[in-house]
């Protein structure tokens, strides 16, 4: 499998995309509300669907031979994706209350640990044990959503 077809190729380039987005909204979160809201609604749609391809695409197709060392990183990775969620809660509720956003720093520090941990251990894992059915079959879900 080539290089740019590879699992972490492919989902490093979406969080390229979803950090241009959390820029843009950091850069309009002060202002005029209808510009802000533009803002957050590309973010989120853009962070939901990343999610959503790793929990559909990646995770129902990961079958690793060894178990208990294969699934490792998917307990962390949910609980994560379950902070995310909240967090990104609260900002809709910020947003549909007329509230400025609260916590965007905050937001921002911990998607970039999630991503550091993602982008270091949780694809180059998929990319290194999965043979190349599965990468595949992941990677063209992958295409089809992003």
């Amino acid at each position: 499998m080539s290089e740019a077809n590879k699992i972490t190729s492919l989902m490093v380039k979406d969080h390229c995309k979803i950090e241009k987005l959390l820029d843009e909204l950091e850069v309009n979160a002060k202002k005029e509300y209808s510009i802000m809201t533009k803002s957050f609604y590309k973010f989120e749609w853009g962070l939901e669907k990343h999610i959503f391809v790793e929990e559909k695409a990646i995770f129902t197709s990961y079958n690793p031979e060894d178990v208990t060392e294969g699934y490792k990183m998917l307990p962390a990775l949910t609980q994560q994706h379950n902070v995310i969620l909240n967090k990104l809660n609260n900002l809709r509720t910020d947003i549909r209350n007329n509230r400025n956003i609260r916590d965007i720093y905050e937001f921002k520090e911990f998607l970039i640990k999630h991503k550091n941990f993602e982008e270091k251990e949780v694809y180059p894992k998929l990319d290194e044990t999965l043979d190349e059915k599965q990468k595949k079959l992941i990677v063209d879900r992958i295409s089809q959503l992003i």
